[in-house]
């Protein structure tokens, strides 16, 4: 029922996907992820920037759910580099930041030594790009990107101990290792990312997406109206674009924000 709602007007092949995937398949991942311990930290991972620009998909989304976590009994970790630097400031009382520089950062001791100083029951990654087989980072379309984003999908390569859940809409981000195979054979995705998820949850937006999660493990957690409006307003100030339209609207991937609300409240109505 929640992938139902989140992949609404897919536009990349992703309802095809869903219809080779579990149909509670946020169910499972908000399931295991409340089974971990409370008073512990989840990293959460996002920011995808595109020709130096921050997207609207991914800050979003994590802003929110990090919000839900800590009303959960959490402490969210937002790690990102410096395209999302300010971003999450409007809620730093409930949750830490880190900010990682794009290059400089591939030694897999410093990931390392971030999950030993965290010591966390779980990481979550919401639209951030994954490495495909050949060594490549793609965006949307399939071109490579290569150092333009902080290679953190290395820790989920470097930790495979603690619970994992990617999410994404394109299928070249972290987690979708998970499904490379359907990706190739049965939407002719040439070089999807190879980086697998404990758990890989898929939506028209990797906002809407995070939406599905909270959904699945509190609706009453998801946001208003008025605090989605004031927080696109808050990173559009900050620099963030629409991925597809390149333009500061309250918009992600070319969808209005009035659509991302619909969809919130349809959320909000499931049994």
């Amino acid at each position: 029922m929640i992938a139902d709602i989140v992949l609404r007007d897919s536009t990349r092949g992703m309802d095809i996907l869903y219809t080779y995937l579990p149909k509670d398949i946020y169910q499972k991942a908000a399931a295991d992820l409340l089974s971990k311990d409370k008073d512990r930290n989840i990293l959460l991972f996002t920011g995808f920037a595109s020709g130096g620009k921050q997207e609207t998909d991914g800050p979003v989304g994590t802003y929110f759910l990090a919000k839900a976590l800590f009303a959960l009994g959490f402490y969210p970790v937002i790690i990102s580099d410096h395209y999302c630097k300010g971003y999450f400031d409007k809620a730093k009382q409930n949750f830490e930041t880190l900010i990682v520089p794009v290059k400089g950062f591939s030694e897999s001791f410093m990931y390392s030594k971030i999950i030993e100083t965290y010591d966390p029951v779980a990481m979550i990654s919401i639209e951030r790009p994954g490495r495909s087989k050949d060594g490549h980072y793609r965006n949307m379309d399939g071109d490579i990107i290569d150092g333009q984003n902080a290679p953190l999908d290395l820790f989920f390569e470097v930790e495979n101990d603690v619970m994992s859940i990617g999410i994404g809409d394109g299928g070249n981000e972290i987690g979708f290792g998970k499904y490379a195979a359907l990706l190739v054979t049965h939407l002719d995705y040439i070089a999807p990312s190879d980086i697998t998820t404990d758990h890989c949850l898929v939506g028209t937006t990797s906002n809407w997406a995070a939406y599905g999660l909270i959904a699945a493990m509190d609706k009453s957690l998801l946001p208003v109206a008025k605090e989605l409006l004031s927080y696109y307003k808050f990173i559009i100030d900050l620099g963030a674009l629409d991925g597809v339209t390149r333009e500061a609207t309250m918009s992600v991937d070319g969808i209005a924000v009035a659509k991302s609300m619909a969809i919130i409240d349809t959320l909000k109505n499931i049994s």
